[in-house]
């Protein structure tokens, strides 16, 4: 037999029903009758009706009540739940006893192997063989009938699994069983979840065993709650919950843990009303959050409440860097705000501290990131080189991206050799027509990516041909050529895209794979401790680490279980040859987990056996009868009230209280704050020169210039700039205060928004400190005007000319900075329309054109476009002229000119005035004027 229908989860409190006698001894004692003493006065009491009696004994029926209260009490501590009769094996013949072992048969797997149990004791009692299938353990099994005793033995060793039951594999094998003994009895001990194939077997089952008796226990039971995924909105983790129904309890506790099983954070959950999915936050600090391991449901025992996470839930720190001058004018087309976007997702993105190139790479490394990002960043300056250096050796990743300035620049810090320049559409090494992707490198970080059809790259930087080049390369455009490259170096990697990291070159920065692809690159470098390259770029296979039982815990896989093929995680099953677990090495591995959030499981239909006998499992609650007992207790006690006021006569209530009590305690919090009264000026302070030179120069917008040490030199500066001041606030609405003279060594150069800087050829090259600074100046959206002041139009270093004595002190001052390419003014710049029309800028001298950073690529011009407006009309943070504006624009304090303009031409001077007007402007509002070419398309637009 299954068990008496009636079951206590308490049952040693009935002992106290021994009890109930005494009670009813000692509710029914009475006290011994009191000694009667005449007293004499109270013979004038006689005759006075007595309105409150009190009864010599307790009613019997009083005292059963109270007997009967108590024992209710007793009964509903006891637990007490009435469940179906189960019944017992009802057919002869063989026994097939179906176990579902799947992961939702966890939480409650004990009630159902006593289930199980008591089905062999019957099975047992007659004689019967029985074949034992476990639903889980797929085809393979042997279905061959045994003895109770055997198969009592073998319902030992079975235990849940961690994926749900392959239904139907077995149908083949049962058949086949079936042909050969038919069963009498078919006793199915069912999951409450289904995969989808619980319905089809449930139909079959009925087909293949027609003469049988089918039991289905244990389908009804509540699913267990769910852990169905995780998510990363770019700040917390979320967990997402799912129930199958409402009779599901919804309420508990997400606990973290590590990977060593030490609690990190624990988040209780509640699932009100019918709703069946929540998402719960897991908002931890970044070093915590990287240290979860395992996400799960406290005291769940399932598989189905576990979340394994791997390196690629760890939240990388990435630091940002741009040599791009326009971010602050065009912020929303800046290299900067694509990977910020990209990269927001999965990192916390860091911006430099300060403006200077060598500060920002110390402090990122100072603060332990995972990777720094480079858009455009050519070459790089003073020690910089060598801090980077130690930063990707020590394990770092240098993610950098291509650019102008890169395709001009040499720097070792690259995966593989580039060529000088670019190749762009209409170019010397030109396309047809913009190149899509072709495929990602097997062996790559990108391997399992989805190849987008839709990227087109229209100008790259390309890798000089090597023997390991194709080894180097992840990603490949339709051509052939790289798009993507990485190497190791040292612990850490270089990893270089061959575009730019805005739309200029490509639209990849706009598409999906590129938010992916940098996840993967930026998970080759640390996180935590955990080493991630081993996977990220190497192992075609995967082996078994450690997987999950079917209760959710890991254990050591067996020999049945295979690796998992790098490219496959994603779209890896769990079964019983790939359970959920980790597959990898022990500090480079991958998780596989049994759900996600696209899996919803669906309850059993077992609506195919419609003639079964449907019973409980062993030890299910069934109805519970405590809350019925308690509220007969509380009926009991209320009863006993009114009968307790019947046998008084009734109650006499207390008169009317002596007071209202009028008094009340009344707390009063008081805060009074005292502000001091100031009335006038400000108390004076002691302000340092320095300080005082910092307001100065904020409080106005003002023009400097370096002090070269050359009196004639920078008393020239110092005059041009002031008369060009009195020139601006005559003509425009600017009012600058009087230029200042810098030492570029120490004084602060962030709040003055163009230096005039002219080149003394006599004078010491400045350190490389001093020339960082400047670099650091110009990143951050300054502009340097360099005057060679020698009437020569050579670039310096271009062309390999020498120039003159000023050209080649330049060129030594600029060698260690990153300096964009040049080009002469073109006709079309905003420089020669920011306020006057100018075709040139003429200074003391003419002749010299005026270098500013190169809009387009020179071999652009071949394509034969026009365009209103150049791309790049941000401002340039660099300016080389060799036309001497400062003594052109010099004169003393009665207006008279210092210098004499050459060769004298009536209204050079004039133009040189405009020409430094056009150029405080530009530095002042970088592009506003170019846009002003779009105004009537726009206007034509809004007609229409």
């Amino acid at each position: 037999m299954m068990g008496f229908p009636l079951a206590f989860a308490a049952p040693w409190v009935l002992v106290g029903l021994v009890a109930l006698p005494a009670l009813w001894w000692l509710l029914r004692v009475t006290p011994p009758r009191p000694k009667s003493v005449t007293f004499p006065p109270l013979r004038l009491l006689l005759g006075l009706t007595v309105a409150e009696e009190t009864p010599a004994r307790t009613p019997w029926w009083l005292t059963a009540l109270r007997l009967a209260l108590v024992a209710f009490l007793i009964f509903a501590l006891s637990g007490p739940s009435l469940r179906p009769d189960a019944g017992a094996l009802a057919g002869s013949g063989p026994v097939w006893l179906v176990v579902d072992n799947g992961w939702s048969a966890a939480p409650d797997w004990q009630n159902r192997v006593d289930t199980a149990r008591a089905a062999l004791d019957d099975a047992a009692a007659d004689g019967r063989p029985v074949v034992i299938v476990a639903t889980a353990e797929g085809p393979a099994q042997d279905l061959a009938a045994t003895t109770s005793a055997t198969a009592q033995t073998r319902l030992g060793a079975l235990g849940p699994r961690a994926w749900s039951p392959d239904h139907a594999a077995l149908l083949e094998p049962l058949r086949t069983a079936a042909d050969t003994a038919a069963p009498g009895d078919v006793f199915w001990i069912a999951e409450p979840l289904d995969d989808g194939s619980g319905a089809a077997f449930a139909t079959a089952l009925a087909d293949i065993a027609p003469q049988a008796t089918v039991t289905l226990a244990g389908n009804d039971v509540p699913g267990p709650t769910m852990l169905a995924g995780v998510a990363h909105d770019g700040e917390t983790l979320a967990a997402t919950l799912r129930r199958l129904d409402v009779r599901t309890p919804g309420v508990g506790e997400i606990v973290a843990l590590d990977r060593r099983g030490a609690i990190l954070d624990e988040r209780p959950f509640e699932i009100t009303g019918s709703d069946t999915e929540l998402s719960v936050p897991i908002d931890l600090p970044l070093e915590l959050r990287n240290e979860i391991a395992r996400l799960e449901i406290a005291g769940a025992d399932t598989a189905g409440a576990v979340q394994l996470l791997d390196d690629r839930w760890r939240r990388r720190t990435v630091g940002l860097i741009s040599s791009v001058p326009g971010d602050r004018v065009q912020p929303l087309l800046s290299p900067n705000y694509f990977l910020s976007r990209a990269l927001g997702p999965f990192a916390d993105v860091r911006q430099p501290r300060g403006s200077v190139l060598g500060s920002a790479v110390d402090a990122f490394v100072e603060d332990g990131l995972s990777a720094i990002v480079m858009a455009d960043v050519g070459t790089f300056a003073g020690d910089t080189a060598a801090a980077v250096d130690r930063f990707v050796t020590g394990g770092g990743v240098l993610i950098r991206f291509a650019g102008p300035r890169l395709a001009a620049g040499e720097d070792p810090l690259v995966p593989v050799t580039l060529r000088r320049g670019g190749r762009t559409l209409g170019g010397a090494l030109s396309w047809g027509e913009p190149q899509p992707l072709a495929a990602f490198s097997p062996d790559g970080p990108f391997a399992d990516i989805a190849v987008p059809d839709d990227v087109v790259v229209e100008r790259q930087v390309l890798a000089e041909p090597s023997a390991d080049l194709d080894q180097r390369t992840w990603a490949t455009l339709a051509d052939g050529t790289p798009l993507v490259t990485g190497a190791r170096h040292g612990e850490g990697w270089l990893v270089l895209f061959h575009v730019t990291a805005d739309t200029s070159w490509s639209n990849l920065p706009i598409s999906g794979a590129f938010v992916e692809m940098l996840r993967r690159t930026v998970a080759l470098g640390n996180a935590s401790g955990v080493r991630t390259d081993a996977v990220a770029t190497g192992g075609a296979l995967l082996p078994p680490l450690s997987v999950l039982d079917g209760f959710g815990r890991m254990t050591t896989p067996g020999a049945d279980v295979r690796g998992i093929p790098l490219a496959g995680v994603a779209a890896a099953t769990p079964s019983a040859a790939t359970p959920p677990g980790l597959y990898g090495a022990d500090d480079a591995f991958r998780a596989i987990n049994l759900l996600t959030a696209d899996d919803r499981p669906v309850a059993l239909d077992a609506s195919g056996l419609s003639g079964a006998n449907r019973v409980a499992l062993a030890g299910n609650t069934g109805i519970d009868l405590a809350p019925w007992l308690f509220g007969l207790a509380l009926l009991a006690l209320f009863a006993d009230a009114i009968a307790v006021l019947v046998l008084l006569g009734g109650m006499t209530l207390p008169g009317r209280l002596a007071g209202r009590g009028t008094t009340a305690a009344l707390l009063v919090a008081a805060t009074v704050a005292f502000a001091a009264a100031v009335s006038g000026e400000a108390r004076a302070q002691g302000i340092s020169a320095e300080d005082q030179a910092l307001l100065d120069a904020v409080s106005q917008t003002r023009l400097a210039y370096i002090v070269t040490g050359n009196a004639e030199i920078d008393e020239a500066s110092r005059a041009g700039l002031s008369t060009l001041s009195k020139f601006l606030a005559s003509r425009t609405a600017l009012e600058p205060g009087e230029p200042v003279g810098l030492d570029p060594a120490r004084d602060e150069l962030a709040t003055f928004p163009l230096i005039y800087w002219p080149v003394d050829a006599s004078g010491t090259v400045p350190s490389g400190a001093v020339m960082t600074r400047i670099d650091g100046f110009m990143r951050s959206g300054g502009t340097v005007l360099f005057d060679t002041r020698d009437q020569l139009s050579v670039l310096p270093g271009r062309n390999g000319a020498a120039g003159s004595p000023a050209t080649a002190r330049l060129r030594d001052m600029l060698a260690g900075l990153d300096i964009p390419p040049l080009e002469p003014v073109p006709e079309d710049h905003v420089l020669t329309k920011s306020f006057y029309l100018l075709a040139d800028f003429p200074g003391r001298y003419i002749g010299s054109p005026l270098w500013v950073e190169a809009g387009v690529p020179e071999d652009e011009a071949e394509t034969g476009e026009e365009r209103p407006v150049r791309g790049g009309d941000g401002v340039s943070p660099i300016l080389i002229i060799g036309n001497d504006l400062a003594g052109a624009w010099a004169a003393d304090d009665n207006g008279g000119f210092l210098y004499p303009v050459v060769p004298g031409d009536p209204r050079q001077r004039e133009f040189a005035f405009r020409a430094g007007v056009n150029i405080v402007m530009y530095a002042l509002t970088g592009n506003y004027k170019a846009d002003q070419v779009h105004i009537p398309a726009l206007l034509e637009r809004l007609g229409q």
